[in-house]
């Protein structure tokens, strides 16, 4: 007990200094966002929200972000996506732009009829998205954002496609997807 109580004091200790230089903000936005499902043969597109929390120090930026977004079903069975993430995003703030490196892992959940009726039903895979994202501030609380990444999603399970019952094996399929949105700082 009294370990944990000098380490709390400690670290409470080292981060005031930090804390009393940055500029910490919170930050949530909304998206439209596109995903190619390599796998499927599916280029989605959908909406979603995200909320981050900006821990910065002079113009270096750590920020911790949770994104989900929708791929709605559309008539003949196809998409039905969704998407949780969870992760971080790093980079550099520079007067009105900001560039950042992104790692978020999760999950994809498919769930389209036409999906669930050729592989027995939906399926929710661990995916990871890594790449970049850009910020242009147009103000001091309103922010458009650029992402693009590589979302590799996994499937533990031989998936059977659209074309012709085509069967793609399990295993780590590459995806691009690219979104952009508005923010909102406070």
């Amino acid at each position: 007990m009294q370990i944990r109580f000098a380490v709390l004091v400690l670290l409470s200790g080292l981060a005031l200094p930090l804390h009393a230089q940055t500029q910490d903000r919170m930050e949530v936005g909304v998206q439209f966002t596109a995903l190619q499902l390599a796998p499927l043969g599916e280029k989605a597109a959908g909406v979603g929200g995200r909320a981050s929390y900006d821990f910065a120090f002079k113009s270096l930026t750590l920020a911790p972000e949770l994104e989900f977004n929708y791929f709605p079903q559309n008539p003949s069975g196809n998409f039905g996506e969704s998407q949780l993430l969870l992760g971080m995003k790093a980079g550099v703030k520079m007067d009105s732009v900001g560039a950042f490196l992104k790692v978020r892992p999760g999950y994809v959940h498919i769930g389209g009829d036409d999906f669930k009726a050729r592989n027995g039903g939906a399926s929710t895979n661990f995916a990871l998205d890594v790449g970049g994202v850009f910020e242009y501030y147009t103000s001091k609380n309103i922010i458009i954002r650029l992402d693009f990444g590589d979302t590799m999603v996994h499937f533990p399970d031989p998936v059977v496609t659209a074309s012709i019952n085509l069967i793609k094996p399990a295993g780590l399929y590459h995806n691009f997807q690219g979104g952009i949105g508005i923010g909102f700082r406070f």
